[in-house]
């Protein structure tokens, strides 16, 4: 047989199982190719995988700042069947708490870990929807830039903001959710979108100013039909309704919205405002300067008219009542990834490459320390101990300060309610401090909680502006002489721990007269404020 029979013949025969497979495997780039199809749910595991690392170093620790305690708080007393906006106050939205509860009723503890996990999975959510939502409209490697630039956008932040399981995290998945459904065009995507916003508000309040850029977004995706726009408001109006399902509604509106104004129109009373606002404004330019980049280049498209609205709403918050916290920044993301993820596809790879390094540095930079914070480190542990020993798990204490991690930490509920005493004195971050505050005590705020002390008076009332403890030694107890004479008569100090005074209950006050403010007569509980 000639060699090239030979040859003929060979190519005849059929190949060996293995043979033919690894003639007929894709090719490396056609695996990676695969791979990156959303269909084959790559993509979806890793944006969970990167969510996990970015948000790694909060499942090593439980508290971030306040606002987790104050959550932790009335999540405790809600998970043991006490109600919102009586039995605990805060002057936030009641899902947050209402989540908090949730995890420590299931897990029968009172660690924020199951919180942070959530807060995490929560991100990967909002990052897989707003990825939707730019494949759809740009490329599929378009949704994957939009994925990656909000994870790393909502780690972008100093450890206070960007690892703490807060209002403004928790509220980034379902605020994502409405701005990306207004855009579907379609009825039902009109009511979702208005459950979705109604969640957000519910969550952190400050997304109720959405519905104005909702409603152009639903009208001018959804052939610009008034009837969108209507089912739109009518189902953010009752998603935010349903709140009387579980807490009373009037008292919901008043601490969460009504009994806010101090806090929104503060510009007169705001402490060092232009030097808080470039603080803030450069730490954000320096997380996420790329991502700014990137929308700039997107440029003014009518079709994004929408999230322009959303962007400009985003950013009012931040600077409504001239306070300028960085989690306030957390409502601008959204609409700022979706406006710059899109204009990934118009730049070369190299340039693409210079975009990577220029989110990624930066997000490490504030990532890093985020292992080891250096704030809200407070050894409570002698005073947390004190105060398990001279009480019980049913008493509840008081705390005359702003350190709501104590009821937190210790199991014991706050009487009266209020989570912090800045209620009643007007005290907030951001304001100076001192006597001319009072005037902004949220309105009832005082009468009702010292109704609420004489008829359940604490066990213990720990002073902690003897000790200045974050800026209360401006609000002595004698600041409001209703309640010094409410410690003076009925109360005496057993102790010192940490600097601050513990006093015990020795006789319970009289019973508030009914429809008598209480005052600081001898002969009765009418204690004037």
């Amino acid at each position: 047989m000639t060699p090239s029979r030979e040859r003929r013949v060979a190519l005849a025969e059929p190949l060996a199982p293995d043979e033919a497979a690894r003639q007929h495997a894709p090719s490396g780039g056609a695996r990676l190719a695969r791979f990156a199809s959303w269909k084959t749910g790559g993509p979806i595991g890793l944006v969970l995988l990167g969510t996990i690392v970015a948000r790694l170093p909060s499942f090593g620790r439980q508290l971030f700042d306040s606002d987790e305690a104050t959550i932790a708080t009335m999540g405790m007393v809600v998970s043991r069947g006490g109600v919102l906006y009586r039995d605990v106050i805060d002057r936030k939205p009641p899902l947050a708490a209402i989540l908090y509860a949730a995890t420590f009723w299931v897990t029968d503890t009172r660690s924020l870990l199951p919180v942070h996990v959530i807060a995490a999975l929560g991100l990967a959510a909002a990052a897989l929807v707003v990825a939707y939502d730019v494949r759809r409209r740009a490329s599929a490697n378009a949704g994957w830039w939009a994925a990656g630039l909000l994870i790393a956008g909502a780690v972008a932040f100093e450890p206070a903001a960007g690892q703490a399981a807060n209002y403004s995290q928790l509220a980034l998945l379902p605020g994502c959710a409405a701005i990306v459904l207004t855009r579907r065009g379609t009825a039902r995507s009109a009511a979702y979108a208005g459950l979705a916003l109604g969640i957000a508000t519910l969550t952190r309040q400050t997304w109720i100013i959405g519905l104005g850029p909702a409603a152009l977004g639903v009208w001018l995706h959804g052939g610009r039909q008034r009837a969108h726009v209507a089912l739109l408001v009518a189902t953010t109006a009752l998603t935010i309704a349903a709140v009387g399902l579980f807490a009373p509604f009037s008292a919901f509106w008043h601490w969460t919205f009504s009994g806010n104004g101090s806090l929104l129109f503060a510009l007169g009373h705001s402490q060092h405002v232009a030097t808080r606002g470039w603080r803030t404004l450069r730490l954000f330019l320096i997380g996420h300067i790329a991502l700014c980049w990137l929308a700039l280049r997107r440029g003014l498209h009518f079709a994004d008219l929408d999230l322009w609205a959303w962007l400009l709403a985003g950013l009012a918050t931040v600077v409504v009542g001239f306070r300028f916290f960085d989690h306030y920044w957390f409502q601008v993301l959204p609409p700022l990834v979706l406006l710059a993820a899109p204009a990934v596809d118009r730049h070369s790879v190299l340039t693409r490459g210079l975009v990577a390094v220029a989110v990624v540095a930066p997000t490490l930079w504030f990532w890093t320390p985020a292992w080891s914070p250096k704030d809200f480190n407070d050894n409570w542990t002698p005073l947390v101990a004190e105060i398990r020993e001279q009480t019980h798990a049913g008493d509840r204490i008081t705390v005359w300060g702003a350190i709501p991690e104590l009821y937190w930490r210790s199991g014991r509920a706050p009487a009266g309610g209020l989570v912090l005493a800045d209620f009643l004195v007007g005290r907030s971050a951001g304001l100076p401090d001192g006597r001319e505050l009072l005037r902004d005590a949220t309105p009832g705020a005082r009468t009702a909680w010292l109704r609420s002390l004489y008829a359940h008076p604490p066990k213990l009332f720990l002073d902690t502006s003897v000790a200045s403890i974050r800026s209360y030694g401006h609000y002595p107890l004698k600041i409001l002489p209703s309640v010094s004479s409410f410690v003076t008569r009925y109360y005496r100090r057993i102790a010192t721990v940490s600097r601050v005074n513990i006093y015990e209950l020795v006789h319970r006050p009289p019973p508030v007269r009914t429809g008598r403010e209480p005052t600081s007569s001898a002969h009765g509980a009418n204690v004037g404020i």
